[in-house]
């Protein structure tokens, strides 16, 4: 729990347990705080690295537009800062989105590759909602941001299911964000209006495992498949019942598949 300055903004991230390094970049509303629940599993066997990105959790805010070029170099700096070659990198959603980048410009740096619930392009749906999003955030009202944003992020089972725990969230993002935090989120959703890394995923080298969800309604499951067919020799698993927040509706199986497929070494399986 540190932070370092990246061109004098104060990037907060969390080091967690010793072993292969496992850095999880997180999807638009995360923080390093949304993996509470995950560190005896991820720090079992891993170091695990958190990072809040550039006006993510606790890192610092800012006052003007940029792109995810930002989110990258903050990425390696990170790296730079903690002495590490190289690192297992999984991201999410917006996470995977800057983790693709990484990946395709700094092949080098990437042991091994996650890319969960994240696509290679904004494509004009998910173009429209953020900007349903944006118009929710600009309110600055914690309701109207809940309703707006948050139910697609899950499968309706999901949310029919726990209604109860989403409702207590809604009930926290009302008390806990500010009209900062809201701004912040309008600039993270704008910074990935024009990402499309779709010209450069053959320059990723790394091992890559694409997660996928059945119900995924942010980044459908077609834009899995894209990331899968450009990346070469991408393992591809879809969690079945589950929708864009696979983590929290499906953590169990989510945790596996990114453990599983981390610390996998054996290669050369013949079978006779």
């Amino acid at each position: 729990m540190a932070t370092f300055e990246y061109e004098g903004v104060p990037i907060y991230y969390e080091d967690h347990g010793a072993g292969e390094p496992l850095l999880i970049l997180n999807g638009i509303f995360m923080s390093c705080a949304s993996w509470a629940a995950f560190l005896p599993a991820f720090t079992e066997h891993n170091r695990l690295l958190l990072l809040d990105l550039v006006d993510q959790g606790q890192s610092g805010k800012i006052d003007h537009d940029y792109g995810q070029q930002l989110q990258e170099d903050v990425v390696v700096a990170f790296l730079d800062h903690l002495g590490l070659d190289r690192v297992n990198l999984c991201g999410v959603s917006y996470g995977g989105e800057v983790a693709m980048r990484v990946a395709a410009r700094h092949p080098e740096r990437v042991t091994k590759l996650v890319l969960s619930n994240t696509t290679g392009y904004t494509s004009q749906w998910l173009r429209a909602i953020g900007h349903s999003w944006e118009f929710a955030m600009n309110s600055h009202d914690g309701h109207v941001f809940f309703a707006t944003c948050i139910p697609t992020v899950y499968s309706p089972q999901f949310y029919e299911a726990n209604h109860a725990w989403i409702a207590a969230r809604e009930d926290l993002f009302v008390r806990v964000f500010t009209p900062a935090v809201y701004d912040a989120f309008a600039r993270l959703t704008r910074s990935a209006e024009n990402h499309d890394e779709r010209g450069r995923l053959e320059f990723i080298t790394a091992p890559t495992l694409v997660l996928s969800s059945e119900y995924d309604y942010v980044t459908p499951l077609e834009n899995q498949l894209e990331l899968v067919e450009s990346i070469t020799g991408a393992a591809h698993v879809v969690i079945q019942g589950a929708g864009h927040a696979a983590m929290y509706e499906k953590p169990a199986e989510f945790t596996a598949l990114v453990l599983g497929f981390v610390n996998h070494r054996t290669t050369g399986i013949t079978i006779a």
